[in-house]
C-alpha cells in the first residue's frame, strides 16, 4: 500500500512491520519545516514487538520493561521505529546510527543534529510522529493524536482547562460533532504544551488556537484525529 508524491515516496520505502509509515502532513517554519507521520500499531505481533524492542538503546529498553500493557508496549517501540526510520532517511544514515535522548522536561532530541525537533505522540495502538528541520533556534514543535470518542468529564474539563472562548464554541455542537471539537481542541493544547516541555500539568495555560503558535490538523486514520504545533521564538 503507497501513496503518490513525495510523501507516498517516503511511505512505499519505509515499510513498518505493521504495514508502512503514511504522510500526515507539514508546515513550514520559518527558514526550515515541519513534517509528521503515523502509523498503526494495533495487531502488531507480540514477537514483531519483541524483536523491535531488542534494538532499542538502553534507556528506551528499559522504559519499553516498564510498560505492562501490550498494546502500550506496541505503541511505545513503533513510536520510536518510525522516529528513527523518518530521521534516518532525511539525515542520511542508518536508523541505529540516529541518537535519541530526552531532555529535562522528558522531551524527545535528536543529539546530534541541530536545527532538528522531534515529537511523538500514541493514542489506541496509532503513533504520530513530527520532525522539524531546517528550524531557527528556539524553534520548538509538539504533536498530539486522540482516538475519537465521547470523552467523559468532558464538560468538567472544558471548565477547567479551556478558554471562554473554546467553551463557547463547544456549547454551539452536539453529539460527533461535539466530541471532535473537544478533542480538536485537547489535542491542540496538549501539542502546544509537549511543544514548550510543560507537560500536561498546565494545559489551562496554554494560550487559544493561534496565539503565539501555529496549529497544524493531521491526516490520521478513520476513528483519529490530532495535529501539531509549531513554537517559534518571538
Amino acid at each position: 500500500m503507497t501513496r503518490s508524491g513525495s510523501d507516498g515516496a517516503a511511505a512505499a520505502t519505509m515499510a513498518a512491520p505493521a504495514g508502512w509509515i503514511a504522510s500526515a502532513g507539514q508546515v513550514a517554519a520559518g527558514p526550515g519545516g515541519v513534517r509528521a507521520w503515523w502509523a498503526d500499531g494495533r495487531g502488531l505481533p507480540a514477537d514483531t514487538v519483541a524483536e523491535l524492542a531488542a534494538a532499542l538503546p538502553p534507556h528506551e529498553r528499559a522504559r519499553y520493561e516498564a510498560v505492562s500493557d501490550p498494546l502500550g508496549r506496541a505503541e511505545f517501540v513503533l513510536a520510536r521505529y518510525v522516529l528513527r526510520s523518518v530521521l534516518g532517511r532525511m539525515l542520511g544514515r542508518p536508523p541505529a546510527r540516529v541518537g535519541v535522548a530526552l531532555d529535562r522536561a522528558g522531551r524527545p532530541w535528536v543529539t546530534d543534529a541541530p536545527g532538528v525537533d522531534v515529537s511523538i505522540a500514541h493514542a489506541a495502538g496509532v503513533v504520530a510522529v513530527a520532525v522539524g528541520t531546517g528550524l531557527a533556534p528556539g524553534t520548538r514543535i509538539g504533536v498530539d493524536v486522540e482516538e475519537v470518542r465521547t470523552v467523559p468529564r468532558a464538560g468538567e474539563l472544558a471548565r477547567r482547562l479551556f478558554s471562554p472562548a473554546e467553551r463557547a464554541r463547544l456549547g454551539l455542537a452536539s453529539g460527533l460533532a461535539g466530541d471532535l471539537l473537544w478533542l480538536d481542541v485537547w489535542t491542540r493544547r496538549e501539542a502546544y504544551v509537549k511543544a514548550v516541555g510543560t507537560g500536561v500539568r498546565s494545559l489551562a495555560g496554554a494560550p487559544d488556537q493561534d496565539v503565539g503558535h501555529r496549529w497544524q490538523p493531521l491526516r490520521l486514520p478513520r476513528g483519529f484525529t490530532g495535529g501539531l504545533v509549531v513554537v517559534e521564538p518571538g
